[in-house]
């Protein structure tokens, strides 16, 4: 095989680019392995200081990156990072939708309110930005869509995470698979990967806003042992399903999603 890097010469947006706190979170590990194979890499995030620490870590390996604040829920934002986007780089090959956030558990701690967050969020931010780059993919030839759904849109939760979380992730794998159908015969693919438990400072810190360190600790040890392989993913796992349907070699892998979630979802229900 060529050595070559697997996203050569290719500009790639990436959604939710940052991580809340220390560590490590999908966005920022994605940004920075489609970096270290060849692309350059514009890193929105909500908080411009959390793009701006993942284009660092990018920059510290001799990447190239530009940071910019969005919020996904505005159109007019995520218009703002396209724009950004297109004016740094000359266009945007790749578009990674990692975003999403969830509202309380179980079908009372809804209100109508927080379900209109949810989807304008998860959906609505997805279905906005696939809107504003896929012209600029179509007078390229080429561009892929990598959305970050999730297992909760494919299993029973029991409440958990949330229903509108569920609800929205299942939306976004099928406006994923509309993308994949219309724009199939003029070079673009779209994709989803859907993690299962994976071991982020915000999933940890999820834990730990609503209960004791003790039962935090009791609940993210429980999470590894649930998983087929001992362990949760970590953000890197999510990274390389990325890197692999944003890659120039995969032409044919259109409309799927992706699970990676150590086979977790083949399991029966801890309830």
């Amino acid at each position: 095989m060529s050595g070559e890097p697997r996203v050569a010469n290719r500009n790639a947006l990436v959604f939710g680019g940052g991580v809340a706190g220390d560590g490590m979170g999908n966005g920022k590990a994605a940004s920075l392995l489609l970096a270290r194979e060849g692309a350059q890499v514009a890193v929105a995030d909500l908080l411009l200081e959390r793009a701006q620490d993942t284009c660092a870590a990018i920059e510290a390996e001799g990447g190239r990156a530009i940071a910019v604040a969005a919020d996904v829920s505005d159109p007019a934002a995520v218009a703002a990072a396209v724009a950004a986007a297109d004016a740094a780089f000359g266009g945007v090959d790749i578009l990674v939708n990692n975003v999403g956030v969830g509202a309380g558990s179980g079908l009372f701690a809804h209100e109508e309110a927080d379900w209109d967050r949810v989807f304008a969020v998860n959906v609505r931010g997805v279905f906005t930005a696939a809107r504003l780059t896929v012209p600029l993919m179509l007078k390229a030839g080429y561009g892929r869509i990598v959305n970050i759904a999730s297992t909760a849109a494919l299993r029973t939760t029991n409440g958990m995470p949330s229903y509108a979380y569920a609800a929205s992730k299942g939306a976004v794998i099928q406006l994923t698979r509309s993308l994949a159908i219309e724009f199939a015969g003029r070079g673009v693919r779209a994709n989803c990967v859907a993690p299962g438990m994976i071991d982020t400072p915000h999933a940890a810190s999820a834990f730990r806003s609503r209960m004791s360190p003790e039962e935090a600790d009791r609940i993210i040890a429980a999470r590894s042992r649930t998983s087929p392989t001992g362990r949760q993913g970590s953000p890197w796992d999510i990274a390389n399903a990325v890197l692999f349907l944003a890659e120039n070699a995969v032409d044919y892998v259109n409309g799927a999603t992706l699970v990676v979630d150590g086979g977790f979802t083949l399991t029966t229900p801890p309830w």
